[in-house]
């Protein structure tokens, strides 16, 4: 072995004491600088809005966060009759302008215990009222002509022909009129119809 390669073996093995022992240490232990790095830094250091966390909502805070209650699953059933129930009334209000569109949404005049709808046309073989009486009143319901017959059907089925009804709970209340003549209805027939709500 010679010089040459006995010198280059002990450069080469200082390189690699120095490079192990620079790899193990932090870089401002083994170079003194004037300036002090840190190999951590946080995150608020970067520029970006910082988070307070007196401003987060927490199980300290739930003063601030409100009552939460849990709420069941009422089920899809449960909230298409709600959606439909809602358009249907929206339609029924609609159609009370109209004598020929049904069903119809009906209310009483203020001062009166009677609702009157005359020239009405029933283009089918009947058309519904919408009412909603108070617990206590009495329906009676007065057709022209008399092949136009009036029941309740919701929320009980009743037929005025027996008379007047006794409401027994504030409800929305189906009213149908229906035409039950002897000859087959094949055209729109016209009809006058009172409803007493007393």
């Amino acid at each position: 072995m010679n010089i040459k390669s006995s010198s280059y073996l002990i450069v080469l093995s200082c390189f690699v004491a120095i490079t192990t022992i620079i790899a193990c240490k932090p870089i401002d232990t083994v170079f003194k600088t004037g300036k002090v790095t840190h190999e951590w830094q946080d995150i608020s250091d970067t520029g970006l809005p910082s988070i307070e966390a007196a401003n987060l909502p927490t199980i300290i805070n739930k003063s601030r966060l409100g009552h939460v209650e849990k709420v069941e699953d009422l089920g899809t059933d449960f909230s298409n009759n709600i959606i439909n129930g809602s358009i249907a009334s929206e339609k029924a209000k609609l159609a009370a302008a109209n004598n020929f569109k049904c069903p119809k949404l009906v209310n009483t005049p203020i001062d009166s215990t009677k609702i009157v709808r005359e020239n009405e046309i029933m283009v089918h073989s009947y058309c519904d009222y919408y009412i909603y009486p108070n617990k206590g009143q009495h329906i009676s319901i007065d057709s022209h002509p008399k092949y136009i017959s009036a029941s309740l059907i919701s929320p009980t089925i009743y037929d005025f022909a027996n008379g007047s009804y006794l409401v027994k709970q504030s409800d929305k209340y189906v009213i149908r009129l229906s035409y039950e003549g002897v000859e087959y209805m094949d055209s729109p027939v016209d009809y006058d119809v009172t409803i007493h709500v007393e």
